[in-house]
């Protein structure tokens, strides 16, 4: 085999359903952007082996850790891939990083081995991703804005109890929308170097000390997506759009989630908004936050004026400007070219 693997990564606006007294849990709304992005080169080796270059920070181990359990799930030995890290998604900064690898490496060893793997909704069961959220999986799967509908809780239910993605095994929520991101939204992307994102033991933690909401609380979540931000994204509507995505920060489980980052978080979410953002927020547990305009001058002035108040704080950070992806994934197939004097055949992508 010799491919490459481009995935998307995504935002996550929020959790909808943080009390379950209805029956079901979770659901969440979020979208795909191209940057940041993983890149992964694959070509056949001698044995199933990761080159992560310099400039990359992935770590050989967790990826060879992934493939082995979708081996292992398939009934199949670990296949003699050489696989190159060219371009990966920060981990624990808000982007899914892991669901977009672990979905890249099992549809590459699933082609590999040329076994049917029921769409994206498979692959998400071969790699256990998507239990709390599935905006990752269907980012990988066709990219856009994405709303899903949770999993039934309760004795017996998909869920009994409130666990992130990483610790459940749920398969992913039912997808309600995907629909196109307007290509001239933008969106002005901020992670503070001296922080991230709950992940592991204290994000099941968080979870379960959180929960449940009360109830009034769920109804304002669910009223500002259904009356703000479903209506915003179909009819183009970045202001409407925006101004559901500053109401989301303020109310259900995503307070919660910017409150532990006080008071930087709320900060930066503020100078975003007076610089001229239609509306901003914390992408999942963060530390990564998001504006939303829809000019490449006003991103600008947004990115220098919270890059300006980071850099006053002595805060390290990255900065950068991300336009949306309304295609998820996509793999391209590598020609090989044979040279007299090499007997090592050499990939080159197709023109």
């Amino acid at each position: 085999m010799y491919m490459r693997i481009t995935t998307p990564s995504r935002l996550h606006f929020g959790l909808i359903d943080f009390n379950g007294n209805l029956g079901r849990i979770d659901g969440g709304a979020g979208v795909a952007i191209n940057n940041p992005r993983n890149v992964i080169s694959i070509k056949p080796g001698r044995k199933f082996l990761v080159n992560c270059p310099n400039g990359t920070s992935s770590d050989p181990a967790s990826i060879v850790k992934i493939a082995r359990g979708i081996c292992d799930k398939l009934g199949k030995p670990l296949p003699d891939f050489e696989v190159t890290v060219e371009e990966e998604i920060p981990a624990h900064a808000g982007f899914g990083s892991k669901t977009q690898m672990s979905l890249a490496l099992a549809y590459a060893i699933c082609k590999e081995y040329d076994m049917p793997y029921n769409g994206i909704e498979g692959l998400a069961r071969l790699v256990e991703r998507g239990g709390t959220s599935g905006i990752g999986v269907r980012a990988f799967d066709k990219g856009g804005f994405i709303l899903d509908c949770g999993h039934s809780f309760g004795e017996g239910k998909e869920k009994s109890s409130c666990l992130p993605s990483s610790a459940s095994k749920a398969k992913p929520g039912p997808q309600v929308l995907r629909c196109d991101i307007p290509e001239d939204w933008r969106f002005v992307l901020v992670t503070p170097l001296n922080d991230e994102g709950s992940h592991g033991q204290s994000e099941v933690d968080i979870f379960q000390s959180s929960f449940p909401l009360n109830e009034d609380e769920i109804g304002r979540v669910c009223r500002v997506v259904l009356m703000q931000l479903v209506p915003g994204i179909l009819e183009k509507d970045i202001e409407t759009f925006g101004s559901a995505l500053n109401r989301m920060q303020e109310i259900g489980f995503k307070n919660i989630e910017v409150q532990m980052k006080s008071p930087l978080v709320p900060n930066m979410l503020s100078i975003m908004n007076h610089a001229g953002s239609y509306g901003s927020g914390m992408s999942s547990f963060g530390p990564t936050v998001y504006g939303l305009t829809n000019s490449n001058k006003k991103a600008q002035e947004i990115q220098n004026a919270v890059s300006d108040y980071l850099c006053d704080m002595d805060i390290k950070h990255q900065c950068w400007i991300a336009e949306p992806n309304n295609h998820g994934m996509w793999a391209k197939k590598l020609t090989v070219e044979r040279h007299v004097a090499s007997p090592i055949p050499v990939p080159e992508e197709l023109t």
